[in-house]
């Protein structure tokens, strides 16, 4: 009698305390400074703090519905809601659908129609679903959980420095060392990283300075061991340096309480002042400047010093640029990126920014006569010209002339098209003859291109130095580049910068102005050919998705064929997880949230690409990891397109790695997006136990991976998968729904599997009714055994070659 009192009593207690914990947030509800589970912040929504100054919710690029959106923080008095903090700078929603809520992880996660969800605390991940997100005074949003600050925004500044912000370095004393820079936006209107940021020196920590991409830079402060001096003097702060054996960093206050001030780092590098008077009614700004003493200018950073002369002058103009360069970079170019290289090169007449997102630049060589012309006509885009801009008298004139001679060349057209008609009309049946030939050199172009894919320029490399390919506007999209260009990038291909070695050909790590990419080099002796090579130029182009890998440009010559990637620094996601020295990085968090990310890319190609594309070659090893561990898929060499109308096709030239392909594309030579689907369940199975699928032995059994994975979960064992250094980090439940989600993604026949769409809900923690697995295919050793091994009964072996000719039986 007494326990059962006693067990009462103790389930009383948690009772009060679970309700003590539900009212702290839910009991809130009506507050509006505060986002709980179960709520969800829409477009047209917002939290505001407890004292109305700062407001979050989602604001548009652009203005319009059809922009990019982004989550962010703004004064809640400032009529032009310039937001001092950005969530998803880099991952805007593409439309008004998206909306914030707390995931049942404990999680603050953006997503929108696509069901794409991006985590804005990931950084420093929830531990339990009871959390809670706050909007404070300050300008900073806090998710807390059980009280205690589990993220926070001050510790991701975007371009402004808000009062009791720091910039600096922490958790020195560890392995995982954080920093905090404002970086500024990429234009006045689009929050994306733009090109400049400030903050402490990495060499000299008590320096803190304001630089560019390409390391030109300005020192705007220091520490001379007693205070921190800045390049202005001002009595309406207290600035505060910080500096320990676990952190280093800057942070300041207002003094009094009249005002409130911060800094922010403009999109061409200036440091702006602003300050709220009277409750937000009134903002002011000023530009902080060194002196003309110290930068011989008035702008406070000249990351490129004037080697033009006097002629260094830029008036804006509106019109439509004649002849104009496209340049694109791996990196967004904002406006002041184009001004720099256009201000660098005296010859350099104009400039103009393609979008204000930073997708490249406009450059201008000519003539400034011809640009004159053409003020006003086509496009009115906004023009920079080098020197003063002409008057109306001189844009009247220049108009008459162009009248005149295009009034001439018109007349003179006409009698050319009349004379012409009369001759052939005389001639008709000599057109026969000629008419043949022409097909012929059509003919012959159009295999031209076939072998070469279609747009592929020549490169000249005389008239470029930097050996990128300066394409005009109706030109390929994707940058050709020198091969002199690429062999100095990867110092002459030298072993010591070699990556490593693929069914394509070896790849190099290279340094292509200043930013490192990955070189992927076609070799004479590859199975492997044009037509892997131009499936990629003229497919993963076409491509934009965080979970792909970003092809950069490409090369061609008459023996060189090579494709130029992002540089990914972790390599491929095979290198942890089947590397005993490396696969404890890897917990559990971490590898669902590279699951996710690869059923994300895999939902893109499927479903919501421009073109519906099918890998085929779909493993571990061409998963390649960025610095933050998100996954990305690669080679594309292998996928098809297929139809719309067409759910599946067929090929005669079975292509993939055994182990990771589906039995019917295997077999028959039939693949189809179900086939990506089971290499996608092989990839999970082997992401989870920490095992490989080709090389799995097991001494009294005579299954592979995927059968012992299916006996395993039917008799209740999973666990027992699960790779063992995942014991201290992995949820049991989380465990077994991703064992059964693989399992169904590796059934024998493809209609049993789910679509991509199926698995990233399932995935989603939509599990509350998942359908039984059946038998997995390729259960046993003996079907690979039969195919390749003479004899049975020896431990198999596998290299993890890639098959790019086997005929379908």
């Amino acid at each position: 009698m007494a326990n059962t009192k006693v067990a009462k009593g103790l389930a009383f207690l948690v009772y009060v305390v679970n309700s003590c914990c539900y009212l702290a947030c839910f009991g809130q509800s009506t507050s509006t400074d505060t986002l709980c589970p179960g709520d969800r912040l829409r477009n047209n929504e917002t939290l505001i703090s407890a004292r109305g100054v700062f407001e979050l919710g989602f604001f548009s690029s652009g203005g319009s519905s059809s922009s990019n959106h982004y989550l962010g923080i703004w004064f809640k008095n400032d009529q032009y809601k310039k937001p001092v903090w950005v969530a998803n700078r880099e991952n805007p929603i593409l439309d008004s659908s998206g909306f914030l809520r707390i995931r049942y992880d404990g999680n603050l996660v953006i997503t929108d129609v696509r069901r794409i969800p991006i985590i804005v605390n990931y950084g420093m991940l929830a531990t339990s679903s009871n959390t809670s997100a706050k909007l404070l005074d300050s300008g900073n949003l806090i998710l807390t959980e059980s009280e205690k600050i589990v993220w926070q925004s001050f510790n991701y500044p975007s371009d402004t420095f808000l009062p009791g912000m720091k910039l600096g370095f922490f958790n020195l004393d560890t392995d995982h060392m954080r920093t905090q820079y404002l970086v500024s936006w990429v234009s006045p209107l689009v929050p994306t990283t733009g090109p400049f940021a400030l903050g402490p020196d990495t060499n000299n920590k008590t320096v803190f300075k304001v630089w560019r991409r390409d390391l030109v830079f300005r020192q705007i402060g220091f520490w001379d061991g007693h205070r921190f001096r800045l390049f202005f003097e001002s009595a309406s702060y207290n600035f505060t340096y910080v500096s320990s054996s676990k952190e280093i960093y800057l942070t300041f206050n207002n003094k009094g309480n009249d005002s409130f001030s911060w800094f922010v780092l403009t999109s061409t590098g200036e440091i702006n002042e602003f300050t709220m008077l009277d409750h937000g009614v009134a903002f002011v700004y000023h530009t902080l400047c060194a002196g003309e003493s110290l930068l011989k200018s008035k702008g406070c950073l000249i990351p490129m010093p004037s080697v033009c002369g006097d002629n260094d002058k830029f008036s804006e103009i509106r019109g439509s640029m004649p002849n104009s360069m496209i340049l694109s970079a791996s990196v967004r170019m904002g406006p002041s990126d184009c001004e720099i290289m256009c201000r660098s090169n005296c010859s350099c007449t104009a400039y103009a920014s393609l979008r204000d997102d930073g997708t490249g630049c406009e450059l201008y060589y000519g003539d400034k006569k011809d640009l004159f012309d053409l003020i006003g006509k086509g496009n009115d885009n906004l023009i920079y010209v080098r020197g003063d801009s002409p008057t109306n008298s001189d844009i009247q004139e220049k108009r008459r002339l162009l009248l005149i001679v295009i009034v001439t060349v018109v007349s003179f057209a006409m009698l050319m098209l009349i004379f012409v008609w009369c001759y052939l009309r005389g001639r008709k049946y000599s057109c026969i003859d000629m008419t043949g030939r022409q097909d012929a050199i059509r003919e012959s172009a159009s295999l031209l291109l076939f072998q070469f894919g279609t747009n592929l320029a020549a490169v000249d490399e005389g008239n470029n130095a930097n050996g990128i390919e300066l394409s005009r506007k109706k030109g390929h999209e994707l940058p050709l580049l020198s091969f002199s260009c690429i062999a100095t990038a990867t110092d002459n291909f030298s072993n010591a910068n070699k990556l490593g070695e693929g069914g394509f050909g070896p790849v190099y790590k290279g340094k292509l102005l200043g930013y490192d990419i990955a070189v992927k080099r076609l070799s004479r002796l590859s199975g492997q050919g044009l037509q892997e090579f131009r499936n990629e130029v003229q497919l993963i182009s076409k491509l934009q998705h965080r979970n792909l890998v970003r092809l950069l440009g490409y090369c061609i010559q008459p023996e060189e064929k090579i494709l130029i990637y992002e540089y990914m620094p972790n390599n491929s996601l095979d290198s942890f997880i089947f590397d005993p020295s490396k696969r404890s990085i890897l917990d559990w968090r971490k590898r669902v949230h590279i699951i996710e990310g690869i059923a994300q890319g895999l939902l893109y190609l499927h479903l919501y690409s421009i073109l519906r594309i099918i890998h085929r070659d779909l493993k571990t090893s061409n998963i390649l990891l960025d610095n933050y561990m998100n996954p990305k898929i690669s080679d594309f060499g292998m996928a098809r397109i297929l139809n719309e109308d067409n759910s599946r096709a067929k090929t005669k030239r079975v292509v993939g790695t055994y182990g990771y392909m589906s039995p019917e594309y295997a077999v028959h030579g039939i693949f189809s997006a179900k086939s990506d689907v089971f290499s996608f369940g092989v990839i999970m199975l082997e992401v989870i136990s920490g095992r490989k699928n080709t090389s799995f032995y097991e001494s009294d059994r005579s299954l592979n991976l995927l059968g012992y994975a299916y006996d395993l979960w039917k008799d209740g064992q999973g666990m027992e998968l699960m790779d063992p250094t995942l014991a201290n980090s992995c949820l049991v439940d989380e465990l077994m729904g991703c064992i059964q989600v693989a399992l169904l993604c590796i059934q024998e026949s493809a209609k049993d599997r789910p679509t991509m769409s199926d698995v990233v809900s399932m995935l989603s923690n939509e599990r509350t009714s998942l359908p039984t697995p059946k038998q997995p295919a390729f259960s046993t050793h003996l079907i690979v055994m039969d195919v390749y091994s003479p004899g049975r009964g020896r431990k198999p072996c596998s290299n993890g070659l890639t098959f790019s000719g086997v005929e379908a039986r």
